[in-house]
């Protein structure tokens, strides 16, 4: 049975599904009408290698559960949300409803930073802390690599990655580059340059420096839910570059039945001023087929007539890189 103290745990799920249900299943339709806060009973059905089989709300779902629990167990549950899968939060058994569920630290933090995400509607913007190139690139596969690279080690993926370097699909080299080590390491050598002292007696909690990790996690939590960021820095000294990135969803599919990754759209939007053409955005939406649909917006009127006359060019170079190409247009935008 349970410890006589209270046990809190944070645990996502995953449905039960045969392979027909699994092609077709959609990972929040389950428990979408739950609210958060909101508490449920799950019965556990059957546990084997470390999985339970838990009973909520009439579905049957898989967890990792505490060693303590056994089969039989009924588990009190309270909704947290989806990230995307759902989430619930473990309470103790036999909590009287005036006792307030003691949570561990962790599970504290991540409490505080999913009521603060509705507060804060802005995308996850990543500001890198310096350009990525030194000087402009000879080709463009250089600055493909970098942007590439940017993105991948920004630490917004940095589970997956771990789960692929235990795999033997990831180097440790590249774990190292994200900011999770990179930030560890920088605390570790401050600690060692500086042993803790006591603290002043004035010093408050306001006072304290932000953890840097919070924010992060608050970054990762809103690209779970919803798969889109900006990237805003310099590419090289003086070239600076706005891109928003994210996944199309069909709103159909959303509520009935989950997108496979490889069918997903992928859209980005890029805004960059160049010397002689002055401000531009460009729209590239890049479909399942992996074939591309490009709208160019300058910013200045004059510009369009220029871009028009070596728009041809541009499609001979996209099509010599191999890029499959829909359409591209261009067309001034006054509110671009």
């Amino acid at each position: 049975m349970y410890p006589a103290q209270a046990l809190s745990r944070i645990l996502s799920v995953q449905p039960v599904l045969d392979a027909v249900e699994r092609d077709q299943a959609a990972p929040r339709a389950a428990f979408e009408h739950l609210k958060i806060g909101q508490t449920l009973a799950g019965l556990v059905r059957s546990q084997a290698k470390g999985i339970s089989l838990v009973e909520i709300d009439g579905q049957t779902v898989a967890m990792r559960l505490p060693q303590q629990v056994v089969t039989g167990d009924t588990l009190r549950l309270r909704f947290a949300g989806h990230m995307p899968q759902p989430v619930f939060l473990l309470e103790a058994p036999e909590t009287a409803a005036s006792d307030a569920p003691q949570l561990s630290q962790t599970a504290r933090m991540l409490s505080e930073l999913m009521q603060r995400l509705p507060q804060h509607p802005a995308l996850p913007t990543l500001v890198p802390p310096g350009p990525l190139l030194d000087q402009p690139p000879a080709l463009p596969a250089e600055l493909a690599l970098a942007l590439r690279t940017a993105l991948v080690r920004s630490g917004l993926f940095y589970e997956s990655h771990l789960a692929n370097w235990a795999a033997g699909q990831d180097s440790l080299d590249g774990l190292m580059q994200e900011p999770q080590n990179r930030l560890a390491a920088a605390d570790a050598a401050r600690a060692a340059a500086n042993p803790p002292t006591l603290p002043d007696g004035g010093e408050t909690a306001a006072q304290k420096p932000l953890n840097p990790m919070h924010a992060l996690l608050s970054q990762q939590l809103q690209v779970l839910e919803s798969p889109q960021f900006v990237w805003r820095g310099e590419v090289w000294p003086g070239q600076t570059l706005e891109w928003q990135l994210r996944r199309e969803t069909d709103p159909a599919q959303d509520q009935s039945a989950a997108a496979d990754e490889a069918d997903a759209g992928w859209e980005s939007r890029l805004r960059l001023t160049l010397p002689q053409l002055g401000t531009v955005i460009v729209h590239i939406r890049l479909d399942a087929q992996q074939a591309f649909s490009i709208r160019m917006m300058p910013e200045q009127p004059e510009i369009e007539p220029l871009l028009q006359q070596h728009q041809d060019t541009l499609i001979e170079r996209l099509s010599a890189a191999g890029c499959t190409l829909h359409t591209l247009t261009v067309q001034h935008d006054a509110g671009a």
